[in-house]
Parts: structure tokens; sequence; C-alpha cells
């Protein structure tokens, strides 16, 4: 994160964009890592960086997404860093808190979902 960076504060305009047809799965996807990841790191006491897998098509071409990596970056989260790394990171720098205000500011602009959408909140493959 940049010194004094909030990793939500600039997000707004972003996550409206994401609102698009397709995007809304991913993001609940995303939201749910990140709540994952905080309820990990307040559990255990200890931060790892933890990979984003997306284990469907849908979150797959998410990733592909300009605009979808835009909020991943956004967010504080990183790309892969090496040719071992194949997936994006959410940082073990982020601190719980910064983690559930990132996963709020992706609710807050989250439709309510569509007749499509499966019920229940996709889950993360480290579940």
């Amino acid at each position: 994160l940049a010194k004094g960076m909030d990793p939500v504060g600039s997000c707004g305009i972003l996550c409206h964009l994401l609102l698009s047809p397709g995007l809304a799965g991913p993001l609940r996807w995303l939201q749910n890592c990140l709540r994952r990841a905080a309820g990990d790191r307040e559990e255990d006491g200890v931060s790892h960086p933890v990979p984003l897998v997306p284990l469907t098509e849908e979150n797959e071409d998410a990733m592909e997404d300009r605009r979808f990596r835009n909020l991943l970056w956004q967010l504080g989260l990183r790309p892969p860093a090496s040719e071992q790394e194949s997936f994006w990171r959410i940082p073990a720098a982020l601190t719980p808190q910064q983690l559930r205000r990132a996963a709020a500011s992706i609710a807050h602009r989250d439709p309510s979902g569509s007749p499509q959408d499966p019920p229940g909140p996709p889950r993360c493959p480290q579940d």
C-alpha cells in the first residue's frame, strides 16, 4: 500500500463500473474472500498472503477483465509477483479491519441479485 493510502478510498467509481452483466458473481466471490481472510486473521492472530483462486469460469473471466484487476489493485491486493505465482494475492500487510472495509465497499455497490444468480454466497477455495 502506498503510504497513507486507504485501500478502499478511491473504489467508488470503479465499483460502480463493475456492476455490469457477468461481474456481480465475481464481486460477491471477492467480497467473500476478503471477509474470510479477515476472519482467519482475527482467529489465528497471524497474517499470510492469501491467493485468490478463481475456481469458476465466471471468476476466471473477471480476473482477466482490466476493470476488475483495477479494483483488486485499488483494494490493496497484488498481482502475481513472479513466475512461481499464478494468482493475485491478499497481502499479509492488510489488517482484518482493512479487509472488512474493502468487503463492505463492495457490498454497498453489489446488486441484490438477479434470477440467474445462485443462492448463497460463493465460497473461497480456502474454505
